[in-house]
């Protein structure tokens, strides 16, 4: 396996040359140096010529669970539940969330109570 450079669609370096093509594993990506590539999971087609990437920036863990605080409460009217969201919230782990809420309530971002039955709610503190 001889890596020959970049994708041309995802910028990644993990690329081989296999039958006088270049192929990348990452997205799918098939090409050779005369014609465009294609990707494979998308359909997008890039020449190979055009090498100006710049890699997305990918959000730190706890951005992430910002942004879906910040959805949990935007959706819920600023007061939400554990039980009230799905146990599988995209790339984060349920227990990093939980962590993640707890971390806030001692900061005193979020307030934390619970109701009559004994469900936690999380809220905003009022101000």
């Amino acid at each position: 396996m001889v890596k020959q450079g970049n994708c041309p669609v995802c910028a990644s370096d993990d690329v081989y040359s296999l039958m006088d093509t270049l192929h990348c594993k990452r997205c799918g990506n098939i090409w050779t140096e005369e014609t465009r590539g294609t990707c494979g999971t998308c359909g997008l087609e890039t020449s190979t010529s055009d090498r100006r990437f710049s890699r997305a920036v990918m959000d730190s863990p706890e951005q992430r669970m910002e942004k879906q605080l910040e959805g949990y409460l935007k959706k819920s009217r600023g007061k939400f539940s554990l039980y009230s969201i799905p146990s599988n919230i995209g790339n984060i782990q349920m227990a990093m969330f939980r962590r993640y809420l707890k971390k806030c309530v001692r900061n005193r971002t979020l307030a934390e109570k619970k109701d009559q039955y004994g469900i936690v709610w999380y809220s905003r503190p009022e101000s």
